[in-house]
């Protein structure tokens, strides 16, 4: 037998059968059933005979109608929640797309209350444009709990096309939030939908098209008084600036659409008025299409200013909107929907907690999340403890402002698929912490991005913004791609390759800052470290290390204190190169500099240089090919060499050609050798090769091998 409830009074109750707790919270009386729900009181529990509803999947247009004929007199009667039975109830197709009657439309102030046990399933259809459960402009303070929302994605008729659609039919939802405010979905679960499990989006309120008749020449002062002003137009005509319509009793906000005749790249300029035409202030710079301008409590009309070279052929929408507001999603289960789990497409304050997102596909984008609200904001979106599992894409930030990435984990095994993914229009602040990727990637290239401790593993981090700063992450078999733009900080990394991908960290040419960054490695050919670098760059506490010491690449900048033992170093580009306080040490060769890809300026000074076992093939510091080569205050080492090679050689094997090698300095260095080789070798530097400069260094055991025309000067031997 089903629960039902006799209410007698506001706030008392008869449960008939079922078990409720009661308690008071100030003047509202709050329940919690015996699945856990805490609902408002008073209840009313759906009567399905007394409505014409059916619980057993049949009867679409009946049990839509009751539904929401129940909802309508439940809302007049004052119940706060409205609770509906166990069992499976058939929404109707309707009779057009986006069918008002084909849906339930909630109201304001009274939840909506399902079991898991209650099932809403849509009937199938053709229709591009549908929804389950509508929450539209004008509708606040609404939870929806529980239930299972079902879509006909697995029989929908996708071989029709609407009348004002593309035909892709991606536009079937379970639950929309359209303009609603104050919003709480939790604990639903949402499936099979053509296009989304939820959409959380805008309306159009009221606007006027602004075009050249009511436009002038000329700008507007900060005091609001017009002004010439050279490249630059205003409006002049109230009737299409007014705020009269009703509607600005509740919508404050202006925006500007679809501007034609606009500069280029430009922004627009708004001076508000009161009716006796006094000046109350101004917002300038406000964006087309996501910029937003507050209208004042006293304002009667505005005038805006735009660059323009004329004013013909000038127009522009300008748009009240209603965007939802404050809309949290919690606790549900979204998965196997076509197009998006969730999208934002036109909001403030949506908050994404505790939610199994997973297994969209089907349509473009597929993403698990998707903000990308076109001409409306979509801002301050807060995505936390979620768990996100095969989704096509992830989560995509294509536009909007401000977003939170906190807590959830990422999990991908499909082929092609794409992780976190946040685009260069999304604007304010990006922060991604404390997540845990696993086959899935974050690509970023929004500016002012903030990640910090996150686990990578099976992935790539791309970072191809300016002023990113990365940090406290820990990256097994994952690749880091940096330096695409500016003011990318890199902080506390560890890196673990086992092998499984090639390559572990890329760096492009804008300046980086790298600082205390580990990377151990197990690789199966060189090129742990690859790209080009730049001159700025610094890199501080760097640690490289290869247990196969297959060697790496080096792109240009500064090191400090920097650690490498994974094999030959090379240097092989145009570009400044700096060691300071290094640590280079490898089984054979330390490092070759050469001019593949242009001559390169290298500076090594105050750094231990060791190899550990034989010198390889050339010497364990070979130098082919450089504008500028400086080795000084270093210790270099080759203890247990038993081969006839060079430690440090300048020039390459063979018979002497034009010199490749512009400016040598070896200066102050201490260098030690098992037996009596080459510690320095320069005949072979090139038969117009200038003077080098190889001095002040202490030999132990080495000998020097220098042209005649070569600086050798207060060199010491010393014989172990």
């Amino acid at each position: 037998m089903m629960n039902k409830w006799i209410i007698l009074t506001v706030g008392a109750l008869i449960l008939m059968t079922g078990s409720i707790v009661m308690a008071d919270i100030g003047n509202k009386q709050i329940i919690k059933t015996q699945n856990n729900y805490t609902m408002n009181s008073p209840v009313y529990e759906l009567e399905l005979s007394r409505w014409g509803v059916y619980n057993d999947g049949t009867h679409p247009k009946e049990t839509t109608k009751g539904i929401n004929a129940a909802l309508k007199w439940a809302k007049e009667n004052n119940y706060k929640t409205f609770k509906i039975p166990n069992g499976t109830y058939l929404i109707a197709k309707g009779t057009k797309q986006h069918d008002p009657d084909a849906r339930i439309n909630l109201a304001s102030d009274m939840d909506f209350l399902l079991s898991k046990n209650t099932v809403l399933q849509k009937e199938t259809n053709e229709f591009e444009v549908y929804s389950i459960l509508y929450l539209g402009p004008n509708v606040q303070n609404v939870t929806v709990k529980g239930g299972t929302y079902l879509g006909d994605r697995d029989t929908h008729d996708y071989s029709k096309k609407g009348p004002d659609t593309g035909g892709t039919h991606e536009w079937g939802y379970g639950i929309q939030v359209a303009g609603a405010e104050n919003i709480v979905i939790d604990d639903v679960k949402l499936e099979k939908f053509t296009g989304d499990g939820i959409i959380v989006t805008a309306t159009t309120v009221t606007g006027s098209t602004i075009s050249e008749e009511s436009l002038e020449i000329g700008g507007i002062n900060d005091e609001g008084t017009p002004v010439e002003a050279e490249g630059e137009i205003r409006t002049n005509n109230r009737e299409v600036t007014h705020f009269d319509n009703a509607s600005y009793e509740k919508y404050r906000n202006i925006h500007f659409w679809l501007p034609e005749g606009i500069n280029s790249g430009s922004k627009a300029d708004v001076y508000y008025y009161r009716k006796d035409g006094s000046f109350i202030r101004a917002d300038k710079q406000i964006r087309f299409y996501s910029g937003e301008s507050v209208i004042p409590k006293d304002a009667d009309y505005f005038r805006a200013a735009f660059e323009a070279p004329s004013i013909k052929g000038v127009k522009i929408s300008r748009m009240t909107v209603d965007i939802s507001k404050n809309v949290t999603i919690k606790n549900s289960d979204i998965g196997y929907n076509r197009r998006q789990g969730i999208s934002l497409v036109g909001s403030d304050g949506v908050k994404i907690y505790n939610n199994h997102i997973h297994h969209t596909g089907g349509t473009a984008p597929q993403s698990g999340i998707d903000i990308e609200p076109g001409f409306f904001p979509g801002k301050n979106t807060i995505i936390k403890d979620n768990h996100f599992t095969d989704n096509k894409i992830q989560i995509v930030l294509a536009y909007g402002e401000n977003a939170v990435i906190e807590g959830n984990h990422f999990k991908q095994s499909l082929k092609g698929a794409v992780g976190v993914h946040v685009h260069k229009g999304f604007r304010g602040d990006v922060i991604v912490k404390e997540n845990t990727f696993k086959g899935s990637g974050l690509t970023l290239y929004s500016e002012n991005a903030v990640v910090d401790q996150n686990k990578f593993t099976n992935s790539e981090v791309k970072l191809l913004g300016k002023n990113i700063s990365f940090s406290n992450a820990t990256m097994a078999d994952a690749k880091l791609n940096i330096g695409n733009e500016e003011g990318q900080m890199i902080e506390n990394i560890e890196m673990l390759q086992s092998g499984a991908i090639s390559g572990a960290l890329f760096i492009w040419d804008a300046p980086v800052h790298m600082k205390d960054v580990t990377i151990h490695a197990n690789s199966k050919k060189k090129g742990i470290i690859q790209g080009t670098g730049n001159n700025k760059s610094v890199y501080d506490s760097l640690v490289v290390k290869d247990k196969n010491h297959n060697g790496t690449v080096l792109p240009a900048g500064t090191y400090n204190r920097c650690t490498f033992e994974a094999g030959p170093l090379e240097i092989n580009r145009e570009g400044k190169y700096v060691l300071n306080d290094c640590t280079i040490k490898n089984p054979s060769n330390l490092f070759s500099v050469n001019n593949l890809y242009g001559n390169p300026q290298v500076t090594i000074k105050g750094s231990l240089l060791e190899v550990k076992e034989n010198i390889g093939y050339g010497a364990a510091i070979y130098v082919q090919g450089a504008e500028k080569f400086e080795l000084f205050d270093n210790e270099v080492k080759a203890e247990n060499n038993t081969e006839n090679a060079p430690l440090i050689k300048l020039g390459p094997y063979g018979s002497p050609k034009s010199t490749s090698i512009f400016n040598a300095l070896i200066k102050g260095n201490k260098i030690q050798t098992k037996t009596a080789i080459s510690g320095v070798h320069t005949l072979n530097a090139g038969t117009d090769a200038p003077a080098y400069v190889v001095k002040d260094n202490i030999l132990f055991n080495a000998t020097l091998e220098l042209t005649s025309k070569d600086i050798n000067e207060e060199n010491k031997y010393i014989q172990k």
